[in-house]
């Protein structure tokens, strides 16, 4: 079976039975519940820190380790651009490696290993090579005005809208399809990079306006591994606070964190700066059970309860948006989108974004009333908006499943597809690995792949339900 139809030039996942639909709702109702109400509420808090293991904590300290990873992911980054500038448009590897490989793999490396997209990040490779104009050596006066970033913008919001648009960009103007697109937003968001470290203090895009740090910021909260002080006594009793300042040894935090209040991956990038600054070799990296950030967050905050609505109203738009019930290309079917048209006759973009902006909106608008509803029965007792950004952080992980639920979905059913193109990446005519005219299975069948959602979605449930039995 194929992975995918194809039908006036739009690429519609094939859908799986009724039966399958229906009984993995049920399945996620009952199971979730079951599974929550019939364990207790002991939690394990114990971590390990792999810094223990000696070969482990000399690579960290090691300033050549960062660009070694880097630079591969650099020289990857710019062949997707030459690909998708200068290769045929047809048969053309960026759209595949951005969209579904990295894309789709993303949430599952965040999953596990935490904040690492920041750590070896192409991006913020070329911000600080132009910048600082070393390879890895410290540089104490890095090019840069030093400005604040403005107070009113220290907050989310700009992340927010970009991740907004970009998924305007991905289903409704069809960017993942169409390799010079890709190359042109991986050089608008190089430019969105490394404008602002020449102005700003630090790296203050990427903890207020990068919208792939902000989005697994959150869903880093759920990961196993975290960056920590060893000792909040030692930490408390440092006068040079060289994690936040930077010395001789390394740069200060570039989002501005101090290791004494680190208790959430949000904001940390895991550059590992930390661990060369701090001169009383008080910093951990620790391996610790899932979800315990999330579980007991302490600094809720409006900015980061607004994007875990939008993540999850997004998310779930995704699955939406690959169903006849959005758009239905069967000739005479009825959509969202065909009676979108049909009521402000103004083409097929202008519908998608009319019924992007409602599918954003409804569910946004619902859970509000829902706080509301909530704050009256308790009496006043609690505010509708203590309430919504209380309950809000139950909603990362239900997000943070469905997007693995949906991002594997893509890897298990569209991964093969990258295999010929390996061999003639820009439709040149190449056959360099004999994987040209070559078809390749699905990495996964649908019935596996459907078993796998509904468990992913029931274990972001369970921890939602546990999160919001806490709030």
């Amino acid at each position: 079976m194929d992975c995918c139809e194809v039908k006036d030039g739009i690429h519609m996942m094939p859908g799986n039975p009724d039966w399958m639909f229906f009984t993995g709702i049920g399945l996620t109702l009952l199971v979730s519940f079951l599974l929550y109400f019939k364990k207790n509420d002991r939690r394990i808090t114990s971590r390990f820190d792999l810094t223990k293991i000696r070969f482990i904590e000399w690579l960290i300290k090691k300033r050549w380790v960062q660009f070694a990873f880097q630079l591969p992911l650099f020289l990857l980054f710019v062949i997707i651009l030459y690909a998708g500038l200068f290769g045929n448009q047809l048969i053309n590897i960026a759209p595949a490696l951005t969209w579904t490989i990295w894309w789709g793999g993303l949430i599952f490396a965040i999953l596990f290993l935490g904040k690492i997209w920041c750590f070896v990040c192409p991006w913020d490779f070329i911000a600080s090579l132009v910048s600082r104009l070393r390879f890895w050596n410290v540089n104490k006066d890095p090019i840069s005005l030093n400005l604040k970033w403005p107070k009113y913008a220290r907050n989310i919001t700009l992340a927010i809208g970009l991740f907004i648009i970009l998924t305007w960009l991905e289903l409704g103007y069809k960017v993942t399809s169409d390799p010079f697109a890709t190359a042109i937003m991986g050089i608008a968001m190089t430019l969105l990079v490394v404008f602002p470290i020449f102005i700003f203090e630090k790296k203050s895009f990427c903890r207020y306006g990068c919208l792939v740090g902000r989005i697994s910021g959150l869903y880093a909260n759920v990961a196993p591994i975290e960056i920590r002080a060893k000792s909040h006594d030692v930490c408390l009793s440092c006068k040079s606070k060289d994690c936040y300042n930077g010395n001789d040894n390394g740069y200060a935090c570039p989002t501005g964190l101090n290791l004494t209040g680190l208790n959430e991956n949000t904001y940390c990038i895991m550059c590992t700066e930390c661990f060369k600054s701090c001169p009383k070799d008080n910093v951990a990296l620790n391996i610790r059970p899932f979800a315990s950030d999330i579980l007991d967050y302490r600094k809720p905050r409006l900015d980061e309860a607004v994007l875990a609505v939008i993540l999850l109203s997004l998310t779930s738009f995704h699955g939406l948006s690959m169903t006849p019930v959005w758009e239905d290309l069967t000739s005479g079917g009825v959509s969202i989108i065909s009676t979108l048209n049909t009521f402000f006759g103004l083409g097929s973009l202008f519908s998608f974004s009319v019924g992007m902006a409602g599918i954003l909106l409804v569910p946004f608008l619902l859970y509000i009333f829902l706080c509301f509803l909530s704050h009256k029965i308790a009496h006043n007792e609690i505010t509708t908006k203590e309430i919504f950004v209380r309950f809000s952080y139950s909603l990362i992980p239900i997000a943070l499943f469905y997007h693995l639920a949906h991002n594997g979905m893509h890897v298990a059913m569209e991964g093969q597809m990258v295999l010929p193109l390996l061999s003639d990446p820009f439709g040149f005519g190449w056959n360099l690995f004999g994987t040209v005219g070559q078809t390749y299975p699905m990495l996964l069948g649908d019935t596996t792949v459907w078993i796998l959602q509904v468990i992913f979605v029931v274990i972001g449930h369970i921890i939602g339900i546990k999160i919001a039995a806490k709030a």
